[in-house]
């Protein structure tokens, strides 16, 4: 997850910051308000950004799948 591809909202950041909460947990239980994901062909992902805007929809590239043992990687 690449942390400065959308604006996390306020009230995860006061709730990380008051409850002295580390960024991994904030993301790993809160989610940071991402809400829901798609996972799209690294393709199709524009496309798919532009659809999902066009109807009115707040939609972001965040990241991408990788192979790994780490599980959640945030950038």
């Amino acid at each position: 997850i690449k942390k400065d591809s959308y604006e996390v909202p306020a009230i995860f950041k006061m709730l990380a910051e008051k409850g002295d909460i580390a960024e991994e947990m904030m993301y790993n239980t809160f989610n940071m308000g991402i809400g829901m994901m798609l996972v799209v062909d690294k393709a199709d992902a524009a496309k798919a950004v532009e659809i999902l805007k066009a109807n009115g929809e707040n939609a972001f590239i965040i990241g991408e799948t990788v192979a790994s043992n780490e599980g959640v990687i945030i950038e």
